[in-house]
């Protein structure tokens, strides 16, 4: 994959951010701001976990690059797909096109914190992982359909 576009067309739908990003933070557990309980369970509709003791709400971007940020999930598994793929080869601006949004500072924020995510970001390897994972079953696709 060699342009932003293509990164940005796998995570096509908020839905699927969500799912990969909730199992990404399933795997290594989701512990309680408040009482420290390792037990949740999910709010589907309010896109959150929730705390078996407490009741205590915390947001899947909790705890991650993407904490604090109203941008959509889209936008930030794309971005840093591309980015840990690509080593950082892309100027806020010219992704501020690619996604058409109409300010620059929030994209140059998503920029510049992607850029200062440690190579041992679990994110940034799952999503890595992820995309190589694609890439296979599209390359297994082809093969199937030249046969």
């Amino acid at each position: 994959m060699n342009n932003f576009k293509e990164y940005y067309k796998i995570f096509s739908k908020e839905d699927i951010c969500i799912q990969i990003l909730k199992e990404i933070r399933e795997q290594h557990g989701i512990i309680c701001k408040k009482c420290g309980n390792k037990n949740h369970y999910w709010k589907n509709d309010k896109k959150k976990y929730e705390c078996k003791e407490c009741n205590y709400r915390t947001s899947l971007k909790t705890g991650t690059v993407m904490e604090n940020s109203n941008l959509p999930l889209q936008y930030w598994m794309s971005a840093i797909a591309y980015l840990s793929a690509k080593g950082g080869i892309i100027s806020a601006l010219k992704l501020q096109k690619e996604l058409k949004h109409n300010r620059y500072e929030p994209i140059l924020r998503l920029v510049k914190k992607i850029k200062c995510l440690p190579e041992s970001d679990i994110l940034k390897q799952k999503l890595l992982q992820y995309i190589s994972g694609v890439n296979t079953l599209d390359l297994l696709n082809k093969e199937n359909e030249n046969d």
